[in-house]
């Protein structure tokens, strides 16, 4: 857990789910009542951003969660927001899900399908929900009524042991969550996520050009590492996480260690080496 976490300890609220595993002594049983396994190790993709402490998965498509750090501003996880990774979702695999984990787990237990999909609006999103429930109405995969009863029991234990906040509409709690991080992000990045980290007065950001199908200059990127404001560097490693797999391309790899080993980014710099 120590890379993973690096500076941070583990929030009570993943205390108390880490003891209900522990309680119903069984992952498959936890995963019943959660739908998401617990991942606290270094489970992690190529477009997985440094500054995430991962905390599940939830056993397909490499889909994951975990707390957004900000680059290791947020003070305590446990106020931390809580993202969505995608690694199969190319272009935008980055979601911003939930203001903190207990109002994760509350939207969890009933829309977690909203942490992992794309929806053009709420009307569709429910048209989806009552398509699912029809299929699953008629599907040969139901969950048996043993099974029911695991859901019930986990759930219950989790409920009498912290407060799970009530959310009326998950699906506007969602779509509020997203604007508000747009709300206090000062820089745009291209998975949609951005920088929270203010440019300070007299500061300009300039974008340094990242694509996936075009090696970065090298010799370029090194200046700008040295020379542009930290919220603009910070900009960068998400883009560059987005577009390059930085297992591939020792020498980008090295350049982006280096840079923010140089900034004291000592925990993100150990995730993406962790994950080499």
């Amino acid at each position: 857990m120590n890379s993973n976490f690096g500076k941070y300890d583990v929030p009570h609220t993943l205390k108390v789910l880490i003891d209900l595993q522990n309680v119903v002594a069984d992952a498959e049983q936890f995963y019943l009542g959660l739908s998401f396994y617990l991942s606290l190790e270094n489970f992690r993709y190529f477009n997985t951003p440094s500054d995430v402490v991962v905390f599940g998965n939830i056993g397909v498509d490499g889909v994951h969660y975990g707390f957004l750090t900000d680059y290791g501003s947020v003070t305590d996880l446990e106020i931390a927001p809580i993202v969505c990774v995608c690694p199969m979702d190319f272009e935008r695999p980055i979601r911003i899900v939930a203001k903190n984990l207990c109002e994760f787990l509350s939207v969890n237990f009933t829309d977690a399908e909203l942490f992992y999909n794309q929806f053009e609006s709420e009307q569709d999103y429910l048209k989806s929900r009552e398509q699912w429930v029809a299929e699953d109405a008629n599907s040969t995969y139901q969950l048996s009524e043993n099974e029911k009863v695991v859901r019930e029991r986990v759930r219950g234990i989790l409920t009498e042991r912290i407060h799970i906040p009530i959310i009326d509409n998950p699906y506007r709690y969602v779509q509020n969550i997203k604007l508000e991080r747009q709300r206090i992000i000062s820089i745009q990045t291209q998975d949609g996520l951005g920088v929270a980290n203010l440019l300070l007065q007299g500061e300009k950001h300039k974008t340094f050009p990242t694509e996936k199908d075009t090696d970065p200059d090298l010799k370029l990127l090194r200046e700008y590492l040295r020379s542009t404001p930290v919220a603009s560097r910070l900009a960068l490693f998400r883009d560059i996480q987005l577009n390059y797999v930085l297992q591939d391309n020792k020498d980008l790899c090295k350049i982006v260690l280096e840079a923010m080993i140089n900034m004291e980014l000592f925990d993100e710099a150990n995730r993406l080496s962790d994950n080499m």
